[in-house]
């Protein structure tokens, strides 16, 4: 049986406090973590607290407990937190250490020493609550809402031969005690929340289980990918684990790879009592709470491409890790086990994952965009950024993922005989699918674009309104390699019209061209091998309409 808890107010006199174990994290990279968590109630017991949690999202903390537990009602409260902490003032001391003997010293050179009996210390006015914005109650202005009234300094009264003197502890510069057996610490009271469950009947020592999502742990992949052999690298990875959220003892922990679908992942749920009905709506209709942050870790960030390359002597050894374990698919995620996991809180840990050798390529990619802009024009004259943009061409190796595991999302860096090549991303990449990284920009295979119009027919049609003009163009890409290798360059032309011809033959493969869109668009694809230090040109020809 499952149930969510509620916010109902009740008393106990009576309460058992029981430890939450986590047993299992499924841990995604945009900082959220699937908690499942287990404690055994103790024997007898009809009012169970359950200890401080972390803060789950809106809609996901559930409690299961057998059908034989028969529960009255589950519900949050704040309650009174005693702490002890070393005193850090003189008003502090001062106050804990009523009845005591002192001599004090103040700033003013005017003043004597005062030498008596602590009688009582006045302490700071502390803020009270704000009135609730849903009741008749006492209102107050708004910047009093916002600040509340404080006394900088506290009085102490203290008993002299002479009779009793009040004193600013702020003036209070030296106090010596008589003894050596002064309190120095101090009780600090605080709020908590704190989450109870009642029972109808008393407890046999049952089981109940909690889960919930929560914030402040992440997981971070990287690859490092090893080029030395010219086809076959080796892909090695790790995790790094950050976790601020609470300790874990050789737990269960999933790696989630893939696009998890989270609404309410940044609304705190009002289980945590963080924020007030106003707030809780708020979050509601924004999508977060105003403690919640938005960390997608690799999820969807694009990142920059590393173009430094290293040349020196020293070789150092790449990781071999062992195989990767099996993982297990559930429904559109697949989750990497790691089992025995220990990682407190405030510690980051890098686990090594597996190592796995996978067949590959060197190619050279060349991307060149449409020449049509959006509203179907004709862009004759770009800037320099656009066109050197146009001409760049990319080292990049094609690799094939021969694993029954998908790669996910993250930083791939590729090595060569021990010596950095180059940093990019590699993204999410299916079993037997390809994935193509870059390494390095490719300054020895030079590439250059250009179109040329042929003919032109004037107010040749209208759509949507608008005069069109038909034209005839063609464009000429001219490839050279400096390099003392071969190379495989594919180039990519988008497109917009119709094409006529294509020299050499390219693959031409139709995409959509959108509702209001007046030409068909294409991607001509070309796979050239160039011999060290050959050119080739490639042209094609096509007919798009321009609007006027």
């Amino acid at each position: 049986m499952m149930i969510m808890l509620a916010g109902i107010g009740a008393s106990a006199n009576d309460v058992s406090d029981v430890d939450v174990k986590i047993e299992r994290v499924a841990l995604f990279k945009n900082g959220l973590g699937f908690f499942t968590s287990s404690t055994t109630l103790p024997k007898g017991a009809t009012t169970i607290k359950i200890r401080q949690l972390p803060v789950p999202s809106h809609g996901t903390f559930w409690v299961g407990y057998p059908e034989d537990i028969k529960v009255r009602t589950l519900f949050t409260s704040m309650e009174d937190v005693e702490k002890t902490v070393p005193a850090g003032s003189i008003a502090e001391l001062l106050q804990v250490n009523s009845g005591r003997k002192v001599t004090v010293t103040t700033g003013s050179k005017d003043m004597p020493a005062i030498k008596g009996t602590i009688v009582k210390v006045m302490s700071e006015n502390k803020p009270t609550e704000s009135p609730s914005p849903y009741l008749m109650d006492i209102r107050s202005s708004a910047s009093a809402l916002r600040y509340p009234p404080y006394q900088a300094t506290s009085l102490v009264v203290i008993r002299t031969k002479a009779g009793s003197v009040a004193l600013n502890v702020g003036s209070i510069v030296r106090a010596d005690f008589e003894g050596d057996d002064i309190t120095t610490s101090v009780s600090v009271v605080s709020k908590q929340p704190s989450i109870r469950m009642e029972l109808e009947d008393a407890t046999r020592e049952n089981e109940i289980g909690i889960s919930y999502l929560a914030r402040g742990i992440t997981w971070s992949p990287s690859y490092l990918i090893d080029i030395s052999d010219s086809t076959t690298a080796r892909l090695s990875a790790k995790a790094v684990v950050i976790n601020e959220v609470a300790d874990l003892r050789r737990i269960h922990l999933d790696l989630v790879t893939g696009f998890p679908n989270i609404q309410f992942g940044d609304v705190n749920s009002p289980v945590a009592m963080s924020q007030n009905l106003e707030g809780f709506l708020r979050a509601l209709t924004t999508g977060r709470s105003e403690s919640g942050s938005r960390g997608n870790m690799m999820m969807q960030q694009a990142m920059l491409s590393n173009v430094a390359r290293f040349d020196n002597d020293m070789s150092t050894p790449v990781p071999g890790y062992s195989t990767a374990q099996e993982g297990t698919v559930s429904e559109d995620l697949f989750l990497y086990p790691v089992e025995s996991f220990t990682l407190l809180r405030g510690e980051t840990a890098c686990i090594p994952l597996f190592t796995a050798e996978v067949p590959y390529k060197h190619i050279y990619i060349w991307k060149i965009p449409d020449m049509l802009d959006n509203n179907e024009r004709y862009r004759q004259n770009r800037n320099n950024d656009e066109q050197a943009l146009a001409e760049e061409v990319w080292h990049s190796c094609r690799l094939v993922n021969n694993m029954d595991m998908p790669w996910t999302t993250a930083a791939a860096e590729f090595v060569n005989d021990g010596r950095f090549t180059g940093q990019d991303i590699c993204y999410y990449t299916a079993p037997g699918a390809e994935t193509t990284i870059r390494v390095n920009r490719a300054m020895n295979v030079l590439a250059e674009e250009a179109e040329v119009e042929l003919e032109r027919v004037r107010n040749a049609a209208s759509f949507h309104g608008y005069s069109h003009d038909l034209v005839k163009v063609k464009g000429e890409l001219k490839l050279q390699n400096r390099q003392g290798k071969s190379a495989t360059v594919e180039v990519t032309k988008d497109l917009s019209g119709e094409v006529l011809d294509i020299v050499p033959q390219a693959k031409d493969i139709p995409t959509a061209k959108g509702l209001k869109r007046v030409n068909p668009r294409h991607v001509l694809v070309w796979e050239v091998e160039l011999k060290p230090g050959q050119e080739q040109t490639l042209s094609y020809t096509y007919e798009v309409y321009l609007r006027n």
